[in-house]
C-alpha cells in the first residue's frame, strides 16, 4: 500500500488508481494497519473527477504519517468505543478545534510516541511537499459552490433526523494505534 501512496504523491497515479489500489489491497489483506490507512487515505480521493493528487501541507504532512505508520512495527485498528447520549450532546455542542500539537500528530497517540516511532524505523524516507500543489484544486470554487444547491433542502429537512441519531448512536469506531514494546510515547 505504500507504494501505491508514495506514486499518488509522485504523481506516478491518478485519483482513480489510487482508489483501485486501495480496495483491493485492504480486500486482500487482514492486517488491521491496512486496513485503516486505506480508509483514512480514501478520504482524500475523489471519485468523480480524474485528477493528481490535491493536498496542503498539513495534509501532506498527514500523508507522510500514515507511510510511516505502514513501514512501522506500530499496529492500527478500529476500536469500538462507547459514549452515553449525554456526552456525545456535549460534545457536539462543546466540540472544541483541534489543537495544533493533535493535528501535527495524527494518526498517533502522541508527538513522542511518532518522534520514537521515525526514530525506529531507519529506513523511512520522507516525501517532500511539491510547491507546485499548493494552490491545485479539483474543482473551480464556483463550481464546488454549486454543486452544493441539490444537498440544501434536503439537508435543511433532514438535518434533526441526522442529529438525533448522531446524538442517539452511543457506538463510534476509532482508529487506534498501538505502538510496539519499548515505546516512550503510549
Amino acid at each position: 500500500m505504500s507504494k501505491a501512496i508514495r506514486g499518488y504523491m509522485a504523481e506516478t497515479i491518478t485519483a482513480f488508481q489510487l482508489d483501485r489500489s486501495l480496495f483491493m489491497i485492504a480486500d486482500a489483506t487482514q492486517d488491521g494497519t491496512v486496513k485503516v490507512v486505506g480508509k483514512q487515505m480514501w478520504f482524500h480521493c475523489d471519485n468523480c473527477k480524474y485528477h493528481k493528487i490535491v493536498a496542503s501541507k498539513q495534509t501532506w504532512n498527514y500523508f507522510n504519517r500514515l507511510l510511516l505508520l505502514l513501514e512501522s512495527d506500530a499496529e492500527a485498528e478500529f476500536v469500538r468505543t462507547r459514549t452515553s447520549w449525554r456526552a456525545a450532546w456535549h460534545i457536539f455542542f462543546q466540540a472544541e478545534e483541534p489543537s495544533f500539537t493533535e493535528l501535527a500528530s495524527l494518526p498517533f497517540p502522541s508527538i513522542s510516541s511518532l518522534l520514537w516511532l521515525r526514530r525506529k524505523v531507519k529506513v523511512f524516507s520522507r516525501c517532500q511537499y511539491p510547491s507546485g500543489i499548493a494552490k491545485r484544486r479539483i474543482r473551480s470554487v464556483f463550481l464546488e459552490k454549486l454543486l452544493y444547491i441539490p444537498w440544501i433542502v434536503p439537508m435543511l429537512i433532514l438535518s434533526p433526523v441526522v442529529l438525533l441519531y448522531r446524538i442517539l448512536r452511543c457506538i463510534h469506531l476509532e482508529p487506534r494505534i498501538t505502538m510496539p514494546q519499548g515505546s516512550k510515547g503510549q
